[in-house]
């Protein structure tokens, strides 16, 4: 089909194209595509299949776009069942704790999205990451959240919380991620994840493992939750308590993980490098305890100077920490053991996805402020004021953020010059875009209500 009538019907999606998924068996999902009087142009069945390494995902193609389409499948095809099985939901293949397990309606959703994205002109999100709370029971010293906390504002309520979900959902996104704070502090974190549509999402959560108790880890089984991190500092247990400023955080975090993990839960470790625990070898031991744990995977962020580092540039990872670091998750990723390493030296890279924010992830202060990303301390707007998608628009329309950025904005010299600089430390976080005029300067909030 020529590319200009593809165009023409991708443009039409919005109003026209209908994407719709269902589960023909645990392991096959079947997604159609119909257009104007439900006339059917393309019907694509998933399936997990019997590979020459193992289970692998296939997929047929038919209809009058399948010539348009099968490219980007098999793309897609060719970049998944590279990637190594950490686990099976339902027969399902789970490859990372973040998306939904293949085949199903909810992973299939990134399809649609491409679609989207093409018909309106612009990237859409694929990844709603939402702090519900400021309440946690540390008070670490590295918490990343901490100036986003003010007195000033409010959470938002249930029914705000919730319509915030169904707009995330509405708009593309497919992976739901509820942090704080300590999200387990909010008490109706329960209903949210129950009442989010799970044929159209994986659900997700960041904790520190204070509240994992039986009681409570069975109401979020109930509930449908998909995953979980389980925050680790180190590998020491009295570090990591010292850094949580709450003693005996470290042992109820693993034995949280274990329950969860019993109860049918998938739990990984989330943790940050640091040039002293990667030449100390210490990240490494950690990735150790985590797989002989028995956590399906651990994921390794970089330390990103924010919140409460948010003044200390000199903590970003040099280029030879870095190779160290995805060195260390290709090698445990290539071995047997169900277990998975993700990183961020290689998810955030040239060669990986390059930075997520405001490209196919926003991140959501618990009073309602969208940002490009947890680390990112600057704002788009509030959902109180303005539709997520009219904020989104915003987002990815301004000049610094409608480029994808291959590699993480928050660890550029050159951007943090231009948009993080300019903060001053009694500044409340984040600050309206509106305020950063991408110069190396800072407006004043009468300055920005004049204009």
């Amino acid at each position: 089909m020529p590319k200009a009538i593809f165009d023409k019907l991708a443009g039409a999606l919005p109003k026209n194209l209908k994407v719709a998924s269902r589960d023909l068996s645990p392991t096959v999902t079947e997604t159609v595509v119909t257009g104007l009087l439900g006339v059917k142009l393309l019907k694509m069945t998933t399936s997990v299949v019997d590979g020459q390494k193992g289970k692998e995902i296939t997929c047929t193609v038919e209809g009058k776009l399948k010539g348009r389409v099968q490219p980007m499948v098999d793309r897609f095809l060719a970049v998944v069942n590279r990637l190594k099985v950490i686990g099976t939901v339902d027969g399902k293949l789970v490859h990372n704790l973040y998306n939904p397990p293949m085949p199903s309606p909810a992973a299939t959703r990134p399809f649609e999205r491409k679609l989207r994205s093409l018909a309106l002109g612009y990237v859409l999100p694929a990844t709603a990451t939402l702090s519900v709370t400021p309440a946690c029971p540390c008070k670490c010293i590295h918490c990343s959240a901490d100036r986003f906390i003010t007195r000033q504002a409010k959470p938002l309520t249930t029914e705000e919380l919730a319509s915030v979900v169904d707009q995330a959902l509405d708009l593309g996104v497919c992976t739901l991620i509820f942090t704080g704070g300590e999200p387990m502090a909010r008490p109706d974190l329960y209903d949210q994840i129950a009442r989010a549509d799970k044929t159209r999402c994986h659900v997700m959560i960041f904790t520190c493992g204070a509240f994992l108790n039986e009681e409570n880890v069975r109401r979020l089984k109930d509930a449908g939750l998909g995953s979980m991190n389980v925050s680790i500092d180190s590998d020491r247990p009295e570090e990591h308590d010292e850094f949580r400023r709450r003693p005996g955080t470290f042992q109820q975090a693993i034995d949280g993980a274990k329950l969860a993990r019993r109860l049918g839960i998938m739990v990984g470790v989330s943790t940050y490098a640091t040039h002293e625990n990667i030449t100390s070898g210490r990240l490494e031991h950690l990735v150790q305890i985590a797989r002989d744990e028995g956590f399906h995977e651990i994921t390794i962020f970089d330390c990103v100077p924010t919140g409460k580092f948010l003044r200390r540039p000199e903590l970003i990872l040099g280029r030879k920490d870095i190779m160290k670091v995805r060195e260390l998750a290709d090698r445990f990723n290539a071995d047997a053991a169900a277990f998975g390493v993700t990183a961020q030296a290689k998810a955030n890279a040239p060669d990986g996805g390059g930075c997520f924010g405001a490209f196919s992830q926003f991140y959501m202060t618990c009073y309602g402020d969208i940002d490009p990303c947890d680390f990112n301390p600057v704002t788009f707007g509030n959902v109180r004021e303005k539709p997520l998608a009219e904020i989104w628009k915003t987002m990815v329309s301004h000049p610094e953020f409608s480029k994808h950025a291959m590699s993480c904005r928050m660890q550029s010299m050159r951007y943090r010059r231009l948009y993080i600089d300019p903060l001053a430390e009694e500044e409340t976080l984040p600050v309206s875009i509106a305020r950063l005029p991408g110069d190396g300067t800072i407006l004043a909030k009468n300055q920005v209500a004049a204009k």
